[in-house]
């Protein structure tokens, strides 16, 4: 088995993250594979360093949100670039199959000769990228795996439900490490990207609902990463004024996490799948959140952890002085996290699961993700293995 893995950042994001737990896997079953990412960050490095070759892809950085002209016309031609570079790997270095991680670099993909995986670790939200998967998809063998069911629907009404798996993420072990009750503030923190769809600005509105610090400390634990800098900068402007303390990136998230009494995840309302929801459910670390986007698949509201009852700043503030005044509920919803992190949520089920959509993508030659597809044994056993337009 030879996989290309193509990924639209090399910094290492949530989706990054599943990657590198996927290249263990593959690398663990004796599988070849490459790597192909834009820049020159760790998840190239993490690849080198298994012994598979890398390749630095032309995808430049685009500003969030909407697209300028200039996003636009860069996007456009850094997409034939990277089609061009991904077609002379696949001509020197033919794979079996081609590990989409990511909407960006899925056009490069376009009328490859061998079954593509999409890995969608987001909600495809904006109609132009849900009509580039759709145009894709449906021109390959392909299959999709979705991080919740949440992020899966839209697939599913775009390319048929036969070929969308929902596959939740899984994460390493951080140790659960229970929690001193024994008085004094609880420590209240929000880890990871900083950006608007983590919710930073809500969090600044949480802390500010809940001025004294004898009972409750908030700190901001991350940096940009790939995101907005300028979001970055408006946020450590804002801090002084509520008494947040903010650090800055890092890679000990067990560490942090032990250092937390709950954690805040004031996410927007397309958040598909936070991966930190369930590092803290190994941590032993208390969760409150919004009922954003795939989140209520994750957690289980008064179980494993505190949904708000809206996406409102006042309602997440409320369910902090609600753990602030209950540690026995703290001990309750850590040992219950602990729990579900043992039986959804490891990171070997997630490398299991994946590796083995792989395996089936390539040994059943995925059907063509398209509603039209002809069922003549003579097309769809075509040479290069897609199927011809009706």
């Amino acid at each position: 088995m030879r996989i290309l893995f193509v990924d639209q950042f090399s910094d290492l994001g949530g989706a990054q993250l599943c990657l590198r737990d996927v290249l263990l896997k593959v690398h663990s079953l004796g599988w070849q594979a490459e790597v192909m990412a834009p820049g020159a960050g760790p998840l190239l490095d993490f690849a080198r360093g298994l012994g598979f070759p890398v390749q630095r892809a032309p995808i430049a950085r685009y500003s969030n949100g909407g697209k300028t002209t200039s996003d636009i016309l860069r996007f456009g031609v850094n997409v034939i670039r990277s089609a061009r570079l991904l077609r002379h790997v696949m001509r020197k270095r033919p794979a079996d199959i081609v590990y989409v991680n990511g909407p960006r670099v899925l056009p490069a993909a376009w009328r490859v000769r061998v079954p593509v995986l999409f890995h969608s670790h987001s909600l495809l939200d904006k109609g132009y990228s849900r009509s580039i998967a759709r145009s894709v998809l449906r021109g390959v063998p392909a299959r999709v795996l979705a991080c919740s069911e949440f992020t899966a629907q839209p697939l599913k009404r775009l390319l048929g439900a036969d070929v969308v798996q929902v596959v939740y993420n899984g994460v390493a072990d951080q140790g659960f490490c229970p929690r001193n009750s024994s008085g004094g503030p609880i420590r209240v923190g929000i880890l990871g990207r900083i950006a608007p769809e983590k919710g930073h600005i809500d969090f600044l509105r949480v802390a500010a609902a809940i001025p004294d610090r004898t009972q409750v400390l908030f700190r901001i634990i991350g940096s940009s990463l790939f995101s907005d800098v300028a979001y970055e900068q408006g946020i450590r402007a804002a801090i002084g004024a509520v008494g947040v303390e903010l650090q800055g990136w890092t890679d000990s998230v067990s560490q942090t996490l032990h250092d937390l009494d709950v954690l805040v995840v004031p996410s927007a309302g397309h958040d598909a799948s936070p991966r930190v929801i369930l590092e803290a459910f190994s941590a032993g670390t208390c969760v409150v959140s919004y009922p954003s986007g795939g989140i209520p698949e994750l957690l289980r509201d008064g179980y494993s952890g505190l949904l708000a009852k809206s996406s409102l700043p006042e309602e997440l503030a409320l369910l902090v002085r609600t753990l602030a005044a209950n540690p026995e509920l703290r001990g309750k919803l850590a040992v219950n996290g602990r729990q579900e992190w043992k039986t959804r949520f490891r990171v070997e089920r997630f490398r299991t699961d994946v590796s083995a959509a792989i395996s089936n993508a390539v040994t059943s030659q995925a059907p063509c993700a398209n509603a039209h597809r002809s069922t003549s044994p003579a097309r769809a056993s075509s040479h290069d293995g897609t199927l011809s337009a009706p």
